[in-house]
């Protein structure tokens, strides 16, 4: 038996196809002119998590960009941007000592203006004085861990050569290490610090107390910033609108903490809300620092690199569209 469709309703069901298709069509052009980015990320703390936020809630992509995340050691990650490998990098402070050496680097926008790392020890230290001729894990040398780990030995009157620092990685790495008892004590950040302290390890030392510094912001090279200076401003925009939506709705926050990306083992429910309330303790509203801010830690970097020539802010940094992004957002 065959079945006769109506004129009308033929018409109906092929304007319905036209039409599915003209949608389906536009979503495959818009999406094949979303911009590819990359980003190298360090860790999985409270420093990257408004990224991973801007990604899942589809704020890249609002911006016109189709981003990818590449997980990677600090160090890694300015060699990455400059063979092109990645366009940003999470970085901050191995940026900061490599611009200071001469790398063509610039950090572009600021997480946080102080670190929220804690010196972690072994249960049996109780004082920095008892860290002489002990073992410091850090993730790499230059990196922002090393560089805390030193000002937290020199305000304290410990002679650098009398504690061995080990480069192991990122904090979850060194952790373990503490952990298997290889190393003595180790820098550690939110979460890290949080659990280690609930498992028994002792905080001895807080990096906030003794060095402001740029943690967890965004870094790029000179030639990203003078070829494609829209993709600063977009990946910088998105992620204020995932801060954004952090300080306004923390139940959406507090519900991703306990997700996945943060490693927070079996008891996410009892330090979910720890971690919100720290995390905005850090989070900028601007994402720009003050020039000061900005020639202490080149001086503090300059240290252990030893340029031949004075090195001006604005040969490390550049927060131009942080600026303008936190006026337009106002």
């Amino acid at each position: 038996m065959v079945t006769i469709i109506p004129t009308a309703l033929r018409l109906f069901l092929l304007s319905t196809l036209l039409l599915g298709a003209t949608e389906l069509a536009w979503c495959a052009e818009k999406t094949s002119k979303l911009a590819p980015v990359r980003i190298a990320y360090v860790s999985r703390s409270i420093l990257d998590m408004p990224y991973v936020i801007a990604r899942d809630r589809g704020f890249f992509r609002e911006e016109g960009l189709d981003v990818e995340f590449i997980f990677m050691k600090a160090i890694q990650t300015v060699q990455a941007m400059l063979a092109g490998g990645v366009d940003f990098g999470t970085a901050t402070g191995t940026a900061i000592s490599a611009a200071v050496n001469g790398a063509d680097v610039r950090v572009v926008f600021a997480l946080t203006d102080k670190p929220s790392f804690d010196m972690i020890a072994q249960s049996n230290i109780t004082n920095l004085q008892q860290m002489r001729g002990k073992k410091l894990g850090i993730s790499a040398p230059g990196s922002l861990t090393e560089i805390l780990a030193r000002q937290i030995l020199l305000v304290n009157k410990i002679p650098l050569d009398q504690v061995t620092m080990l480069p192991l990685g990122t904090s979850d790495v060194t952790y373990v290490a503490l952990k298997a008892g290889t190393i003595d004590a180790t820098m550690l950040q939110v979460p890290q610090n949080l659990i280690a302290q609930e498992e028994g390890y002792r905080k001895i030392a807080s990096g906030a107390d003794v060095y402001r510094a740029v943690q967890g912001g965004l870094t790029t090279t000179k030639t990203v910033i003078s070829e494609r200076p829209e993709a600063v401003t977009r990946v910088i925009r998105a992620t204020q609108k995932a801060l954004r939506l952090i300080r306004n709705d923390k139940k959406f926050a507090v519900d991703f903490i306990k997700g996945p990306f943060l490693d927070l083992g079996k008891e996410r429910d009892k330090y979910a809300d720890r971690v919100y309330d720290t995390a905005l303790q850090f989070y900028l509203q601007s994402g720009v620092v003050d020039e000061k801010l900005q020639r202490d830690m080149i001086t503090t970097a300059a240290q252990r690199v030893k340029p031949k020539d004075p090195v001006p802010p604005e040969r490390v940094f550049d927060f131009s569209f942080a600026q303008k992004v936190a006026d337009s957002m106002k």
